[in-house]
Order: structure tokens, then C-alpha cells, then sequence
């Protein structure tokens, strides 16, 4: 009887127990969702005026400052979606990605209070570029003019058009760069550059300064007084890009000092390619040698007819520092004559002086000529082939 008695109690306490815990939220199950189409997903689509534009570039600042909510990011979140599962699967692949953004943003703030620029600057973030941006406006004809945030993506373009001539001219790619992404101050005042110089370039001037190497560091400033239109600063940048590229090619070496013909020779020679004339030498630790910007050609056979030229091997153990106007267009010529004769070599130059083989045996295995000997094919071949304008 105790045991039948037992046996009730213990059924009684089993049906009025509670049973296994349980969520206390659960969540809904996944509908058809008309909103997202169940997919948790929403587009965020940016203006058709600039979407081109932007999908050139991984990160802008503007774009990210008007978008607060998706930060430029290509999709957001559904909200209040009926299928809530993959709502929460897309929100977990937002959340970093936004976090990341953020970040970004916050670095390019602390930029913004170290320079306290008059207006704000525009950030873009490319491939192979962090293009720090603070010029108003760019005019481009007298029909022309872009805004500041036109006028950024503009420049963003023309860097990364820049690296690939120069990869092209180097028949290199990116495994060949020791520093894979570079950072651009384009300023609009002496006063925030000469901050920015100091800061990211460790460099006092009143015109440009660079840190080559890792990190690869380019600050300048439009002076109007200099720099008339926008042909001629970007033709400046350009220069002074060569030289960053060429810096973290193959070695981190800068060859101002080691091969300051081939250094300076070489952002001439991309002057002229791409110009059609030259002018900008870049002697940032003194002050720059202003040359008139024009057609190398006629200058340098002039020099070669009026033998006002140096011999090679002498003109080999300048630092780039050191080159006057003759010597910078000398340089310029025998980049131009390696380009114009057997433009495969330059690479294979440029890596053995890195590697501190001596001009004289690299250029005579590579080329066929002694230093010594050279300078008179050069001369022959300025004078065949650089037309003479009175």
C-alpha cells in the first residue's frame, strides 16, 4: 500500500514540474519577407550621379560622412524583417565591416586635429593609395571647374594611373614593391603643410617633403605662385610620386645618394612621357631649383652641340641634391636614351645599383658600352635624334 502510494505521489510531482528550460525570447520563425525579399539583405545604393566615381576607390570620406547609417557600405541590414534569421546573418557580416570603417574614420580625424585645416579635408583610400585632400576646388579649363570632393577622386585617379605607368615602364607588379600603399597630402596653405611635413614626413619646408620607405609619405601644397594651373601641380605630384614608387621597388633604397642621375632622370623622363615637357628638379632637403617647364629636347642637344655637358663618370657620383640644371638635363637623356634603346634593362640597372654592383660593371654587362666610352654614343645619339628649336 506505502508503495502504490508512493508511486502516485512521485506521477503528481512529474505532471506538475516544470519541463526543460527554455529561451526566454525565442525567436520568431522566417516568413517571406516582401521588404528584403527573405534574403535580410537591402542594397545601399549610392547616388547614380557619383557611383561610378566612388566604385573606383574603397573608402571615401564624404561619401561615408553623408551615409551615416550604412557608411558607404554596399548593404545594410533589413529592419524589422520577417525572416529574422537572415537579418541576423547579414548584421553579423555589417558589424565588422562598419567597425572597420570606423576606424578609419576616427584615424583620418586625429589627421584632421594635427593639421587643423581652415576647412575640412577629404580622405580616399585606393588600392595603392591614403590620399589626404584639402584643395577646394580644381579648375580644369576655363569652362571647367570641379568641386572638392570631385576634385579628390580626381587626384585619387591620376595616383593610381600614375603606379601603373610605372609598373608598366618597370614590366613590374605589386610582389616587386616592398610597400604596397602610400600616403598623399595634397594641401591647400604654407601653414598646413608645413604642420604635415614635420608630422608625417619629418621634413621642415615651405614646398614639399617625403619620407621614402616604410611609410611611403608625399606632403605638398598648391601655391598658386608656383603651381598656376592644374597642369603644372599635377605634373609636380607626378615627379615626386616617381620617386616614392622607385624608393620601395625591389629594395627599400632610396638612390638619391647612391644614383642621383637615375633617380632624378628617371621622374623627368615620366615628366616628359607624360607632359610632353619637364621643369620640376626636387631638392626637398635644400631649396628647389625652379626650372621653366618645356621640351627637353632641344635644351639637351643644345648642351651636347655647345659641349657643356659632364662625363658619365663624373655626372654617376652626384647625389641628386647636387644636380644643376645641365646635369638634370643630361640625366634625364641617358633615361631616355636606356628607354628609347633597350627599355628592358632599366629594371635590371635599377636592382643591381640596389644591390651595390657598381655602375660600371652593371652598365657595361647590361648595355655594352664603359662609362667612359658612353659619352660619346650619347652624344651621337642626342644629336640623330632631339631636334634643335632656335
Amino acid at each position: 500500500m506505502r508503495v502504490a502510494v508512493a508511486l502516485i505521489v512521485l506521477a503528481v510531482l512529474a505532471v506538475l514540474s516544470p519541463g526543460p528550460a527554455t529561451s526566454a525570447s525565442p525567436r520568431a520563425p522566417d516568413k517571406l519577407c516582401p521588404k528584403c525579399k527573405t534574403t535580410g539583405r537591402l542594397e545601399n545604393p549610392v547616388d547614380p550621379k557619383i557611383a561610378e566615381m566612388e566604385a573606383k576607390v574603397l573608402r571615401c570620406s564624404w561619401l561615408i560622412s553623408k551615409d551615416k547609417k550604412g557608411r558607404g557600405i554596399p548593404f545594410v541590414p533589413c529592419t524589422r524583417c520577417l525572416a529574422p534569421s537572415k537579418a541576423a546573418e547579414v548584421q553579423a557580416e555589417f558589424e565588422p565591416l562598419a567597425a572597420e570603417i570606423d576606424a578609419w574614420m576616427e584615424a583620418n580625424g586625429t589627421i584632421d586635429k594635427t593639421l587643423r585645416p581652415r576647412k575640412p579635408l577629404l580622405h580616399i583610400e585606393t588600392e595603392h593609395f591614403r590620399l589626404v585632400f584639402g584643395l577646394p576646388k580644381v579648375k580644369l579649363s576655363k569652362r571647367r571647374t570641379l568641386d572638392m570632393h570631385t576634385s579628390a577622386h580626381l587626384y585619387a585617379d591620376r595616383l593610381e594611373e600614375l603606379y601603373a605607368w610605372f609598373q608598366k615602364t618597370l614590366e613590374c607588379d605589386d610582389e616587386l614593391a616592398r610597400v604596397k600603399k602610400h600616403q598623399v597630402f595634397l594641401l591647400p596653405d604654407l601653414r598646413t603643410l608645413m604642420t604635415a611635413a614635420l608630422e608625417y614626413a619629418q621634413t621642415p619646408t615651405d614646398r614639399s617633403g617625403r619620407a621614402v620607405g616604410d611609410p611611403s609619405v608625399f606632403v605638398t601644397w598648391r601655391d598658386k605662385a608656383v603651381f598656376s594651373t592644374d597642369a603644372s601641380f599635377h605634373q609636380h605630384v607626378s615627379h615626386h610620386m616617381i620617386h616614392q614608387f622607385l624608393g620601395v621597388y625591389f629594395l627599400k633604397i632610396w638612390l638619391v645618394e647612391k644614383a642621383g642621375w637615375l633617380e632624378e632622370g628617371l621622374a623627368n623622363y615620366a615628366e616628359m612621357a607624360l607632359f610632353e615637357k619637364a621643369g620640376n628638379s626636387c631638392n626637398t632637403e635644400d631649396s628647389e631649383e625652379d626650372m621653366a617647364d618645356e621640351n627637353w629636347e632641344s635644351p639637351t642637344r643644345k648642351l651636347v652641340e655647345r659641349r657643356r655637358t659632364i662625363a658619365f663618370a663624373e655626372l654617376q657620383n652626384k647625389r641628386a641634391d647636387q644636380l644643376g640644371r645641365d646635369d638634370h638635363l643630361q640625366s634625364w637623356s641617358i633615361v631616355d636614351w636606356i628607354m628609347k634603346t633597350s627599355p628592358e634593362k632599366l629594371p635590371v640597372l635599377i636592382r643591381d645599383l640596389k644591390q651595390e654592383v657598381p655602375l660600371r660593371t652593371t652598365f657595361k654587362k647590361h648595355f655594352g658600352h664603359s662609362i667612359v666610352g658612353f659619352d660619346e654614343v650619347w652624344q651621337e645619339w642626342v644629336k640623330e635624334n632631339y631636334a634643335l628649336v632656335p
